[in-house]
């Protein structure tokens, strides 16, 4: 018997595969959305979160998180937002 909550289900539409695996091929992209599409990618074949974190070479928390939130909001969300804090206030206020 399973513990833990269900996974929460996978569709990918062919358009979003295609965006996806382009993103996963493209060297001009940031690693970090490169990883993200390479997540929802692998969930959508494989039902074990641990599994496809021990590919990846990440934590399966890492999966749920990113897997979350790709079903919440789909390839919007895999592109990261403006982030709050020091570091993005030392950006503003001492531009490079």
């Amino acid at each position: 018997m399973r513990t833990g909550r269900p996974k929460a289900p996978l569709t990918i539409s062919s358009d979003e595969r295609t965006q996806l695996t382009a993103i996963t091929r493209s060297r001009s992209f940031p690693a970090a959305l490169t990883l993200r599409a390479k997540i929802v990618l692998a969930c959508e074949l494989e039902p074990s979160n641990v599994i496809v974190a021990t590919r990846l070479g990440v934590r399966p928390h890492t999966i749920g998180k990113g897997l979350n939130r790709f079903i919440a909001d789909r390839i919007e969300e895999l592109y990261d937002e403006m982030r709050t804090g020091v570091a993005w206030l030392r950006m503003r206020l001492w531009p490079r």
